[in-house]
């Protein structure tokens, strides 16, 4: 039975995960916030989380094998992605590794954080945190991000039920996390399916400068495979891949 905690406002639902990870809380455990105050992104970015949006963590205890660990997150992805299309008819996107892309724009994101190693046999839980552009306006985020994120409001002006639209979403990630375990070629031809960035141009940074390429799609491994501009391909491990519109990057 998955059991969800409640909270008006969060400093970061991860955070109050880890903590609740640390006392023992079980597979499965989810922390809901209406807000946050100190949402974390990648890379220890922002992530702006104002009242109207989605915001959740998962506890994790992982049994999968150690090599598919850092494919938790392509692997909730799909389960996000799918759960709003099926709720919404919205088709929303993956822009490796974890953002949520909606017409162009970034609906949401998908931050992955590991506990402690057990044993030396791999962390003793995985904190899966979401979140979600669902009411929230444009005029709540800074200047700078207004014209790059959507929410699912103003694609579809339909009336969204925040609590029921969790309850499929918690049950979508853990399902996509358990097929992960079982059968992970069937996870990373989901994700193929969702991949934003296939036939794109974009831009990422290597150790010898910036270079664009064209996405390829997602390597079995879970790296995202690019091709230059000269023909060589590169498999991206980590970083950020950017893509390229009208002259800009995104």
């Amino acid at each position: 039975m998955v059991v969800i905690h409640y909270f008006s406002t969060l400093d970061s639902t991860n955070t109050e995960a880890v903590r609740m990870a640390e006392h023992g809380a079980d597979h499965g455990t989810v922390i809901h916030a209406d807000c946050q105050t100190g949402g974390r992104g990648r890379g220890g970015r922002n992530f702006f989380s104002p009242a109207g949006g989605l915001y959740f963590s998962i506890i994790i205890r992982p049994t999968i094998e150690l090599q598919l660990l850092p494919m938790i997150t392509l692997a909730a992805g799909v389960g996000v992605s799918t759960c709003i299309m099926a709720s919404t008819q919205a088709n929303v996107l993956l822009k490796w590794p974890n953002d949520l892309y909606l017409d162009g724009k970034k609906l949401g994101g998908i931050l992955t954080e590991s506990g402690p190693v057990s044993r030396g046999l791999g962390p003793e839980y995985l904190v899966v945190g979401v979140g979600i552009n669902v009411k929230t306006q444009p005029e709540q985020f800074p200047s700078f991000l207004r014209s790059r994120v959507v929410s699912l409001y103003h694609y579809s002006e339909q009336h969204i039920d925040v609590i029921p639209l969790l309850n499929r979403l918690v049950v979508a990630v853990l399902a996509s996390v358990k097929e992960l375990e079982s059968n992970n070629d069937t996870v990373i031809a989901q994700w193929q399916s969702l991949d934003y960035l296939r036939g794109k141009m974009v831009e990422y940074e290597t150790p010898s400068g910036v270079i664009q390429a064209t996405g390829q799609g997602l390597a079995p491994d879970g790296r995202y495979i690019v091709q230059d501009l000269n023909g060589d391909v590169h498999r991206v491990l980590a970083g950020d891949l950017h893509p390229i519109r009208c002259g800009f990057t995104e």
